[in-house]
């Protein structure tokens, strides 16, 4: 495989993140009402930084003796064209020294008001397993026996399941915030050209120590869930500079400066 194409791809990734970046932290998050920015646009159908490959950097650099493959060279292309804000070697050295734009889907808790041409964001980024973090990938790998078998058949018919859960920490003080919020004049008509249809929050962020914390739990069956679940669960540490409100395929920026709060 030739490196020229690949390394063509990933400037072009690159440029996009820089784009987003410099657009956020220029102008942060304010008190007052979220600023529209309906003229501001990013690639159709985005999709932001990708929290497994995110993890997997970081995993890479803070796990000593793992030897380096071709996808860790193709990762250090696309590093040469991001900016290194940071100084921190663990981070520099896992190419995240820069802004990352996590894009996490927002179907509900997205209001448009036509009557006063206003759009209100009310979204919970957490969950019902995971209530105190930003739950930015979850994946559950094979079936659950709730309602099909009982604790003793669980394992032996297969019910195993293995979650991957990726989550996003952004604690201050003693709380964490996993709620975004705002509120923002939007005309009918643009409404009706991109407030509507897929819409995402971009969390823009830059990671701090301790970077990445990683935990994985096991549950043996039992009667009421019937199921043997080992759970893979890693935190990413971050801060977040600015929340986003777009519609990815449409690749339109509706608003930025939203409050992220516990």
């Amino acid at each position: 495989m030739r490196l020229q194409p690949i390394r063509h791809a990933s400037l072009c990734a690159a440029c996009v993140l820089l784009c987003l970046s410099a657009g956020a932290w220029a102008q942060p998050a304010a008190s007052g009402t979220p600023a529209p920015a309906a003229a501001l646009n990013i690639t159709p159908n985005f999709a932001g930084d990708d929290p497994v490959a995110v993890r997997d950097a970081l995993v890479r650099k803070l796990t000593p003796g793992k030897a380096r493959t071709f996808a860790h060279r193709v990762e250090d292309l696309v590093g040469t064209a991001l900016p290194r804000t940071l100084h921190d070697p663990d981070v520099t050295d896992a190419k995240l020294s820069r802004d990352l734009a996590f894009v996490v889907p927002a179907p509900y808790g997205i209001r448009y008001r036509s009557k006063i041409h206003v759009m209100t964001v009310d979204v919970d980024l957490s969950d019902s397993d995971h209530p105190d973090a930003i739950v930015l990938k979850k994946t559950i790998m094979g079936p659950r026996g709730r309602k099909l078998v009982v604790a003793a058949e669980a394992k032996a018919k297969g019910y195993i399941q293995n979650v991957d859960v990726i989550e996003l920490d952004t604690t201050t003080g003693k709380h964490n915030k996993t709620s975004v919020r705002g509120r923002f004049g939007l005309s009918e008509a643009a409404f009706e050209a991109a407030g509507d249809g897929d819409l995402a929050l971009v969390l823009i962020c830059r990671v701090v120590p301790p970077y990445l914390t990683e935990t994985v739990e096991h549950s043996d069956p039992t009667n009421e869930e019937p199921t043997d679940i080992t759970t893979r669960t890693a935190m990413l540490h971050a801060n977040v500079g600015d929340v986003w409100l777009v519609n990815r395929e449409k690749g339109v920026v509706l608003a930025k400066g939203l409050h992220l709060v516990k």
